[in-house]
């Protein structure tokens, strides 16, 4: 009987135990806070690799201090919630501390700024001129993708005044066969003021449609002067090419490719993503 008394006492020690860590163990769980950030559907395992990232970055806003200091004790760095709230995306997604870390660090490394020059002296601009948020876009008219993207770009222009749009023509044409063309019919349209009007209607049109014959009918609808735009045509195959080369010296390697105030956009081009951006820039 000895062995089963004895056997009973340290069950009912266990059970006291469970009954006095429940409380500590259940506050652990909603223990990891950060401010102005919400971390509601983390795992804790994601929560204690999201803490430890924010210990190893520094504040987003380049002071000597971690992003998880800046978080608690310089509420002047809107950028550090902003690099926080990313993470916790892509840990949402299911990333790895490893992928969030490579992702994190093309959006927020030491020279993400490193594109602020790109040439867009002659390049068509949607928005104010002078407002301080530029996004550049290459792109290509013919790409799905690129089309996608422009109910995006026009409502990011139309909610946030401090922001201006570059075009850039990046044809692919192994891919895009009209695409060469419809990228200097464009230019051509831009000769007589007329660039963004003639964008739309490539964007807005069948894709596929976009033969000499249909980008002559996009000019009729616009009531270009044909013999002036069908010169222009050839002419603007410089322009063109010029813009390509520049996207091949800032590393383009798809369409749509953006540049915001310098920096490459990574991520999809939703609505969503690009408002984050966006107003990242406006709270440095």
């Amino acid at each position: 009987m000895e062995p089963v008394r004895y056997t009973r006492q340290i069950m009912r020690i266990l059970a006291l135990l469970a009954i006095l860590c429940a409380p500590a163990l259940a506050s652990a769980d909603t223990s990891v806070q950060v401010p102005n950030v919400d971390l509601s559907g983390m795992s804790e395992v994601d929560k204690g690799s999201l803490v430890k990232l924010l210990q190893k970055y520094p504040s987003a806003c380049g002071k000597a201090q971690s992003l998880e200091a800046s978080l608690k004790s310089d509420p002047k760095c809107r950028r550090s919630v902003f690099a926080a709230r990313y993470m916790v995306r892509l840990f949402k997604l299911g990333l790895l501390p490893s992928e969030v870390e490579e992702h994190y660090g093309e959006r927020f490394g030491s020279d993400v700024y490193k594109y602020k020059n790109i040439d867009v002296k002659d390049s068509p601009v949607r928005g104010d001129p002078g407002a301080p948020i530029s996004i550049v876009e290459f792109s290509d008219f013919q790409c799905p993708h690129c089309k996608h993207a422009q109910p995006v770009l026009e409502r990011i222009l139309e909610e946030f005044p401090q922001v201006k749009l570059y075009f850039k023509h990046y044809p692919i044409t192994r891919a895009h066969p009209y695409a060469q063309g419809a990228a200097q019919a464009a230019v051509a349209a831009g000769k007589q003021g007329k660039f963004w009007q003639y964008h739309d209607k490539l964007f807005r049109g069948d894709q596929e449609k976009e033969s000499p014959s249909d980008l002559e009918r996009y000019a009729r609808e616009l009531k270009l002067d044909l013999a002036k735009w069908k010169k222009d045509i050839d002419g603007a195959v410089d322009k063109v090419n010029r813009d390509r080369a520049e996207g091949e010296k800032v590393n383009v390697d798809s369409t749509p490719s953006f540049f915001i105030n310098g920096r490459k956009f990574h991520g999809p081009p939703t609505y969503e993503e690009m408002k984050d951006w966006v107003e990242e820039e406006l709270n440095k």
